[in-house]
């Protein structure tokens, strides 16, 4: 029975083939729609005259924002997949913030990401001037403080655990005296 169960983490192989594929298609699509864009904003300078400075400024913002969007995507994706690779498989040996020992680990660093892309989110709807902003950043600001909070718990969950752990094995030596 172990050596099945050892053998079943090998399932995980799907989903991170699933997950690395699917970020590849991020960044090559958003690369690509990336270079497309700047080299029309290269070649077309000038040709609009009809439109304000101003007005084709923000729409060339909020395009290439929706590219580190895209790009963002892209990397939650694949910190999921490098996570799960290296709970399940093997280390890779990464950059420090890139090395994941656990299911928190990952968890804090997609949580992270998450943040990030809903900002960008948020700038964009800035940019476009969405209507009802209040309700839109409201929506986006609630998600935010909730995984602040579950991570500021979590972090003192643990300070606390390990305090008690500490005053256990103190009171065991003093009971052993």
């Amino acid at each position: 029975m172990t050596k099945f169960l050892i053998g079943t983490r090998y399932l995980i192989l799907l989903p991170i083939l699933g997950l690395a594929i699917a970020a590849a298609g991020f960044f090559i699509f958003g690369g690509i729609g990336l270079i497309r864009l700047l080299l029309e904003l290269i070649f077309n300078a000038g040709g609009s005259a009809h439109q304000t400075v101003e007005a084709t400024q923000g729409v060339i913002i909020f395009e290439v924002v929706e590219y580190v969007h895209t790009f963002l995507v892209g990397t939650v994706l694949y910190i999921t997949a490098v996570g799960l690779f290296q709970l399940f498989i093997k280390e890779i040996d990464f950059v420090g913030w890139l090395k994941i020992d656990s299911t928190e680990e990952l968890e804090t660093n997609l949580i992270g990401v998450t943040v990030v892309v809903l900002a960008v989110n948020f700038m964009g709807a800035v940019l476009t001037k969405t209507e009802n902003l209040l309700d839109y950043g409201v929506g986006i600001a609630l998600p935010i403080a909730a995984l602040g909070l579950f991570l500021g718990l979590r972090a003192w969950s643990a300070k606390l655990g390990k305090e008690t752990g500490t005053s256990r094995e103190h009171s065991k030596k003093e009971i052993g005296k």
